[in-house]
């Protein structure tokens, strides 16, 4: 294979020495990797090599972009842009290419080319003026490793049966990496773990099954990520998997006995590729800002709900038929004057907890109401729906309140959906039923927020009078890869069906979810992939926009 790029190398010239040393240095390992293909290396040797240079690009992506940084330099957004878009095409052409040699060449050829075109884009976007800023540039090039330098992801496999660790560091092997086995749980937790490595675990161990393998490793500290496999139950394996994200132990993958050798040697090496790029993004300089945040206090909540301190955003729900907006959901933000923009996980358990919750739920409602006029005036008469807490279902003066300010500001009740987030358990079912029931005749929707997460909502289902259900995004978000989370939303767009309930989806993040939603006969839909939560200014822009019936996306 001929290096046609390589001459070009001592030519580089960013303006910036720091800069262009790294790019020499990055060249030259891409010169050595070339030169192990034109050696005849095995596909072993050119796949770890691939891998690694895949992790040295992001290494030097991230030095260059924490160099930039400390200059304030004013071509930093191009420079980004150009990085990302490198990194994610070497991806895909990594994940997508056969692990053959001729492939593995070929990818190594695309690499040099991708990361000589980024080398370019630098040199035409980084140049300086004036005195040297090298003084500015100590910090982020303090501590970072050498870009050939690996990052230590140790595999390890624990299975009680010797010939399934041979063939599954056989398989390791092939894709380029390598693996130490186990027998014995009781060993391999005696062993020192590091949260860097990857354990690929048989759940079903004579000694230590695989849950008290996980459960003893994150007693002692140890939070490695996991591979979970068994050839018992799929239901175990689903189960574990949830057991494991309970205590926030990553698991990458759950597999059946017995395993598809091909897919995982791409998956295992994806899987290292990936655990050492979140390393590399792990050992960048975290400088501590000149003012650490403070922590709102609960004298700060009073004055904000007093002050009109609370602002709402706003996040469309979409008719999965039409595509047309059917309305939007308010959620409040406190905007503190020196603390800034602060998520209401920061203040609603402190509102509920000093009895602040009915008044700051009273700003929202006031607010919404207020804000409402803005939507006409931007040619809409949306639903808005606004969030309560469970507390504030012992409010018994609440429907008449909010009936009277809707009434006050020319807002249809119908036009209005209360949430019932469930953050308590209710004191009284009877008074909580009384006024739902009120709010209900007083012509206000109800909605039953993250379903099938919350006490009793089956209970709470057959009881209240709701009108509409919402899928919870845990749900949604892995019905795509989870089929007991994929069964959990087939039966709750049925059930919202059956109740003559709309179902709304939560958490629609993709095209293919929203497909997917579309084919199960869900109603509405909610999510990143419409629209992030905005403030009402961009919220109605945005409706300019959506205007026009146009498909989504």
């Amino acid at each position: 294979m001929t290096i046609k790029t390589w001459p070009s190398a001592p030519e580089i010239n960013s303006g910036v020495a720091e800069i262009d040393t790294r790019q020499l240095q990055l060249l030259q390992l891409i010169y050595r990797a070339h030169l192990l293909v034109d050696q005849g290396a095995s596909t072993a040797e050119l796949l770890r090599q691939a891998q690694d240079l895949i992790v040295c690009a992001a290494s030097y992506f991230r030095q260059e972009k924490e160099v930039m940084q400390a200059l304030g330099h004013p071509n930093l957004a191009t420079v980004l842009t150009s990085q990302n878009n490198t990194l994610q095409n070497l991806l895909d052409q990594f994940n997508s290419c056969a692990f053959n040699r001729e492939a593995i060449g070929n990818f190594i050829l695309f690499l040099t080319n991708s990361l000589i075109a980024h080398v370019k884009t630098i040199d035409n976007n980084v140049t300086l003026t004036g005195k040297s800023l090298s003084h500015k540039i100590i910090a982020p090039l303090l501590g970072p490793e050498p870009l050939n330098s690996y990052h230590a992801v140790d595999i390890y496999i624990v299975d009680d049966e010797q010939q399934h660790i041979d063939l599954m560091i056989e398989m390791i092997n092939i894709a380029g990496l390598s693996a130490t086995g186990f027998t014995s749980a009781k060993l391999f937790i005696d062993h020192p773990i590091a949260n860097t490595d990857i354990i690929f675990l048989d759940l079903s161990m004579p000694d230590l099954d695989g849950i008290e393998v996980m459960r003893t490793l994150y007693d002692k500290g140890s939070i490695p990520t996991y591979i979970l496999v068994s050839g018992f139950d799929e239901r175990v394996l689903h189960s574990a998997r949830q057991f494991a994200e309970a205590k926030n132990i990553p698991v990458a993958k759950t597999l059946s006995k017995p395993i598809n050798t091909q897919e995982f040697i791409h998956y295992i090496s994806q899987l290292h590729i990936k655990t050492r790029l979140q390393l590399t993004k792990a050992c960048v300089p975290q400088l501590q800002p000149a003012n650490i945040q403070e922590q709102l206090s609960l004298e700060q909540l009073k004055i904000a709900i007093r002050e009109n301190q609370l602002v709402l955003f706003y996040q469309p729900k979409l008719n999965m038929k039409s595509r047309q907006v059917t309305g939007f959901e308010a959620l409040v933000r406190l905007q503190h004057p020196t603390l800034g923009l602060i998520f209401p996980d920061q203040f609603i358990a402190m509102a509920e907890q000093n009895n602040l919750i009915s008044e700051l739920t009273n700003e929202v409602f006031r607010l919404a109401t207020d804000d409402y006029s803005l939507f006409r005036a931007a040619g809409v008469n949306p639903g808005i729906s606004i969030n309560i807490s469970a507390q504030n279902l012992l409010d018994l003066s609440m429907p008449e309140r909010f009936a009277k300010l809707a009434d006050a500001k020319n807002i249809p009740t119908e036009m209005i959906t209360i949430e019932l987030t469930e953050t308590a358990i209710l004191k009284s079912v009877s008074d909580s039923l009384d006024i739902l029931n009120r709010l209900r005749m007083k012509g206000f929707s109800l909605s039953i927020d993250d379903f099938g997460t919350g006490y009793s909502s089956l209970v709470q289902l057959y009881q209240a009078p709701f009108t509409e259900l919402k899928i919870d995004q845990s749900f949604v978000m892995r019905m795509l890869d989870d089929d007991e989370a994929l069964s959990i939303v087939k039966i709750c767009i049925l059930l919202a069906k059956e109740l003559r309930l709309t179902s709304v989806a939560e958490g629609v993040e993709s095209q293919q979810v929203w497909d997917k939603l579309e084919q199960l006969g869900c109603d509405l839909a909610q999510g990143y992939f419409i629209s992030k939560p905005i403030p009402i200014n961009d919220c109605c822009e945005w409706i300019k926009r959506e205007a026009a019936n146009k498909p989504l996306h």
